[in-house]
């Protein structure tokens, strides 16, 4: 018991050095992590602008130190016109230390950290809430945009080489065109594989055209099937 205690005075002595900052990045530091791929698959419940469930599939790359997308690679029926193309990532905590800037700490009734945060460049988020476990690991994220939309992110992790990594995933997504749940399985995990650039330029250009679009109707969100 005296362990046990003394194991938790030091926990506290430690996040209490700790800045914000500090926490999300030990959240999504993997050292020795340069890249990996993985296949993910998502069961997909649409409720708005149609019902419907349907699977997903897509690959998920990183790049050190916070690039990060996913290729959808299979998508049936209606949902075509939803899940197409390639789109940047936050669903990968290594890219969040590089993203937002912490602005408030607290702790909710588990001792976890709740972080609360603001996007360094994009200018559609109001703010995240990021959720950090006392052993540092992410276990949940929430976006918030300027134009009432949000996505809720939870995540259940694993241990593969060493790195703590996404398992699987639960998804909420609510905007002004569409809304859905989805759960997302990560497959077999390629670790530090090389990962070419072009599939974060894809990406990225995807990005620059829904940033001008945002700024030509006054900051008004478009469907998004990011993050």
């Amino acid at each position: 018991m005296l362990k046990l205690e003394l194991f938790a005075c030091l926990t506290g002595m430690l996040a209490a050095t700790l800045s914000g900052d500090q926490i999300l990045t030990r959240a999504g530091t993997s050292s020795g992590l340069s890249s990996y791929s993985v296949p993910v698959h998502f069961d997909v419940h649409m409720h708005r602008p149609i019902g419907i469930k349907s699977g997903v599939d897509g690959i998920a790359y990183f790049k050190a130190p916070g690039k990060a997308a996913i290729a959808i690679t299979h998508v049936p029926g209606p949902l075509g016109g939803f899940f197409k193309g390639a789109y940047t990532l936050d669903m990968v905590p290594q890219t969040w230390p590089m993203k937002y800037t912490v602005t408030s700490v607290s702790q909710d009734a588990t001792g976890s950290y709740v972080l609360t945060a603001s996007p360094k460049n994009d200018q559609s988020v109001d703010h995240v809430v990021f959720t950090v476990g006392t052993d540092y690991q992410p276990l949940s994220a929430h976006w918030f945009y300027k134009d009432g939309s949000s996505i809720a992110l939870s995540l259940q992790n694993q241990q593969i080489g060493g790195y703590t990594l996404p398992q699987s995933e639960t998804i909420s997504v609510s905007m002004p065109k569409y809304a859905l749940d989805a759960t997302a399985k990560y497959g077999d995990y390629s670790i530090n594989s090389p990962v070419p650039d072009s599939v974060f330029a894809f990406s990225e250009a995807i990005d620059s055209s829904i940033a001008s679009a945002q700024r030509t109707t006054a900051g008004r969100s478009v469907g998004r099937t990011k993050r």
